[in-house]
């Protein structure tokens, strides 16, 4: 499934791209990326990188770096492909002449990987997800990981929760709402973290693109001490959410 095209705005441009002066005699650009974990900031070698429709496809080095040369000038869209990833698609601005350079960031999400790769990944994201793993192991509670949710195809974080045991949706029609409530505990509502920090609003259909993994605790003698609470006999959820900062 394709990426959703990403258009650089003159801000994002500004940022990603920069324009070097033409040489003379040139009549036709250069591109210089560098495609990178959007996640890790990692390069990513061995991508496949499709310069516009009809122009050159470049693979990236061990760096990560790919030059496409005598490119077409004009709006073009560069696609770009690699084993574990989802699909980038960028659309940039290609002048008559000279160098574009940009960064280029790719999402993981595991596909055709060993586990091994995908477990050493997760761990090197640690101390953020640490905790998260821990308890995972011990499983207390339910658990919930990207890699799980994404095998599901579950969209929304309410999608997610409805295929936990002893978890049940309730929805307001009036409204257009939902909520979580434990089966144990119909009466209350459970206690939401995100990212360790209690909320006291949260909706079923935020999406689930951008969530690490989601920890369900139905009572009082499932929930850790960290999220013990006056409320803990109504159950916790805590959301873990991915830390983007290359995208």
């Amino acid at each position: 499934m394709i990426a959703a095209n990403r258009i650089l705005a003159p801000a994002l441009l500004a940022a990603l791209a920069s324009l070097i002066a033409p040489a003379s005699g040139v009549s036709q650009a250069t591109v210089r990326g560098r495609v990178i974990d959007s996640e890790m900031g990692t390069p990513l070698a061995g991508a496949t990188v499709q310069v516009g429709k009809s122009g050159p496809a470049v693979k990236t080095d061990s760096g990560g770096v790919f030059v496409a040369q005598n490119v077409t000038p004009g709006v073009i869209e560069i696609e770009i492909r690699q084993i574990g990833f989802e699909p980038g698609t960028f659309d940039i601005r290609i002048p008559a002449s000279g160098v574009v350079q940009g960064v280029f960031p790719l999402d993981f999400n595991g596909y055709m990987l060993p586990a091994v790769v995908v477990e050493a990944r997760a761990a090197a994201l640690m101390p953020r997800y640490n905790d998260f793993e821990q308890r995972r192991q011990r499983k207390m509670g339910a658990y919930l990981r990207w890699d799980e949710l994404k095998k599901q195809g579950v969209s929304s974080i309410g999608d997610a929760l409805r295929t936990v045991r002893g978890v049940r949706m309730e929805c307001d029609q009036q409204r257009f709402e939902c909520y979580a409530h434990m089966a144990r505990t119909p009466q209350c509502e459970p206690t939401w973290y995100i990212d360790g920090v209690e909320v006291h609003s949260f909706h079923e259909n935020t999406p689930i693109n951008d969530v690490y993994g989601i920890e369900v605790y139905r009572g009082a003698g499932e929930v850790p001490a960290e999220f013990a609470g006056s409320n803990a006999a109504c159950g916790v959820i805590v959301v873990w959410t991915k830390s983007k900062p290359y995208r």
